[in-house]
């Protein structure tokens, strides 16, 4: 079987670190809404390199590391979610780290059944990716028969969507490859 998140993902492309910022606002317009994506990153409390601040026209969070940029995994629901209330947007985002999760495939598929959005993060040398340290895309299909994922991308450099196997998403999500665990975000109506 395969479970295909309908009205289908619109590919857009990312700002400068902003992946988790992106499949946000992927999300965001599936569903009918729309917030510039530096405004959302904003306020979801993106961080940069000072040395790259002139590649938005708001001001951002500054670090000096490269593996520091983007998003916060443990924080991000939060900001996103007074964002959400701000903007009076009925949504909600919650978030689960891998270790949360006794069984990954049916927690996907409770979720896409259920017509929610699912994002992941992972680090990006467990799936040999070039990025600093972690990357973050939404889940636009499932094949549960193969255990399959569709990765909807915002990144410039990758194809929009690209496949990989469960088993090696979940062991991305693991704390062994960067010191930080991982794992997803769900969106769902309130």
């Amino acid at each position: 079987m395969k479970l295909k998140v309908n009205p289908p993902y619109k590919p857009l492309v990312q700002m400068h670190v902003c992946c988790g910022v992106c499949s946000f606002l992927w999300v965001l317009h599936r569903r009918g809404y729309w917030i510039d994506q530096e405004e959302i990153a904003q306020a979801c409390n993106l961080y940069i390199l000072k040395k790259t601040a002139n590649l938005f026209k708001l001001k951002m969070k500054i670090t000096k590391s490269a593996k520091k940029e983007g998003v916060n995994f443990d924080k991000f629901h939060k900001d996103a979610n007074k964002l959400l209330k701000k903007k009076k947007i009925p949504l909600k985002m919650e978030k689960y780290s891998i270790s949360q999760i006794e069984d990954p495939k049916k927690f996907i598929i409770k979720h896409l059944k259920s017509g929610e959005d699912v994002m992941v993060n992972f680090a990006c040398k467990a799936l040999q990716l070039t990025c600093p340290s972690a990357h973050i895309c939404v889940i636009a299909e499932f094949d549960t028969k193969n255990n399959i994922l569709t990765l909807g991308d915002s990144s410039w450099t990758r194809p929009k969507y690209w496949k990989v196997k469960l088993d090696k998403m979940v062991k991305a999500m693991d704390k062994k490859h960067d010191g930080r665990e991982r794992g997803f975000w769900v969106i769902s109506e309130k």
